[in-house]
């Protein structure tokens, strides 16, 4: 079984290697040539900042299998434009499985873990937005107990999904 943790300071290089993989296998349509922002400053973005955290599932084995990170949402999205109250919403980002590890229960773990610790944030709701040509990603998201509140007809097929933040 493996175990979920905030990444630490000795991690972050891991934990996005990990992650830029698994993305780059789920989204290979995107330009991969450069990090994202959040990954450029990691240590801003998640370790220095009481309203974010990136966590990781590690099998002693295999090293990370797991990633899922939540951010304060920052309003960007059109879709959902005038949703969320200034500083209410968290955005879960870069839930990501070793695609070898998938189906057991991993996924679900990071997601557990994250609520916990959203609990002690000042967040009321959770958002997402995934994408309906991944395989499993919207029914996984409703078994969290996540609603589709907006779908996109795009390139992406967008699905925005939300749920309250447990308290």
């Amino acid at each position: 079984m493996p175990t979920v943790t905030p990444v630490q300071a000795h991690q972050i290089h891991d934990a996005i290697d990990f992650a830029m993989r698994v993305r780059r296998e789920v989204f290979p349509m995107m330009d991969h040539t450069k990090l994202p922002v959040d990954f450029e400053q990691f240590r801003e973005h998640y370790l220095d900042s009481d309203g974010s955290i990136f966590l990781v599932a590690m099998m002693e084995d295999a090293g990370i299998v797991g990633s899922i990170g939540v951010l304060p949402y920052d309003g960007r999205i059109e879709a959902v434009e005038g949703r969320y109250a200034a500083r209410s919403a968290a955005e879960i980002v870069k839930c990501y499985v070793d695609p070898a590890y998938r189906r057991f229960g991993i996924g679900s773990m990071l997601m557990n873990e994250l609520e916990n610790v959203v609990k002690d944030m000042h967040y009321t709701t959770l958002y997402l937005h995934t994408h309906r040509f991944l395989a499993g990603a919207v029914d996984f998201w409703k078994r969290q107990g996540f609603t589709v509140i907006a779908e996109q007809d795009d390139d992406w097929q967008t699905v925005h999904m939300d749920k309250l933040a447990c308290k």
